[in-house]
């Protein structure tokens, strides 16, 4: 089968997280409903279509994530498509019928903050993510920071289960600006050890100097049952 992608898809990623409050009365009605909608084999071949590489549905796994929550984490490469599989009014309508509320953002990749993904062991798969967002006063100061946090952290992490560390920052609307702001994610193969590891509590001094508000942290796990993901 022969697809023509946007002229803008590129091997460059770009990260779209969509969080938001479910309507339905249940995660397993809100499953249900959007693999109806945005799991259905039309929505997945339209959204591949126009650059979504990757869509996996998270629930929460404890602190900063209410029970009534879903987190949806889509890789695409090419702007363009997002912009125009997300101005479509079904699309819409079935966001509509899952969300009371919601937001999504579209972020893309930084440099030098320290990223890092590893080798996951025989049998593991990535069933936990760990978010860190907060306003910076620079991403240049942010650079810096949260690449010592990943270096005076990762060995303890890793022992913890940790696959993945990145860093991304959010693309402006066409003309628009956007005071500095990053996310980190973080990729863990257990939940309760992600848990466990943030508790300790290192290596946050390195952010201080550099965080412009208060960050926003929450922890969420691979959501139960039978989602559509791809």
């Amino acid at each position: 089968m022969s697809v023509t992608y946007p002229a803008d898809a590129t091997a460059t990623t770009y990260l779209f997280t969509l969080r938001g409050k479910i309507k339905p009365p249940t995660i397993a009605d809100a499953r249900e409903l959007h693999n109806k909608t945005a799991g259905s084999p039309d929505g997945i071949a339209a959204a591949r279509a126009l650059g979504d590489l990757s869509h996996n549905v998270y629930t929460s796994a404890s602190s900063g994530a209410g029970s009534d929550e879903i987190l949806i984490i889509d890789y695409w490469n090419s702007p363009s498509g997002f912009g125009q599989f997300f101005a479509d009014p079904q699309v819409q309508a079935g966001a509509e019928l899952l969300f009371t509320e919601r937001e999504g953002i579209l972020w893309g990749p930084t440099n030098g903050f320290g990223d890092f993904h590893l080798a996951q062991p025989s049998g593991a798969s990535p069933a936990a993510v760990g978010l860190l967002r907060a306003g910076v006063t620079s991403l240049e100061a942010a650079a810096r920071a949260f690449n010592a946090y990943a270096a005076a952290t990762i060995n303890t992490a890793r022992r913890y289960g940790q696959i993945a560390h990145a860093t991304w920052s959010p693309l402006p609307d066409a003309g628009g600006t956007i005071s500095p702001e990053v996310i980190g994610v973080d990729l863990w193969i257990d939940a309760d050890q992600m848990n466990a590891y943030y508790e300790l509590g290192i290596g946050f001094e390195h952010f201080g100097p550099v965080f412009a508000r208060e960050p926003r942290t929450s922890v969420w796990q691979a959501a139960e049952g039978q989602w559509t993901e791809w």
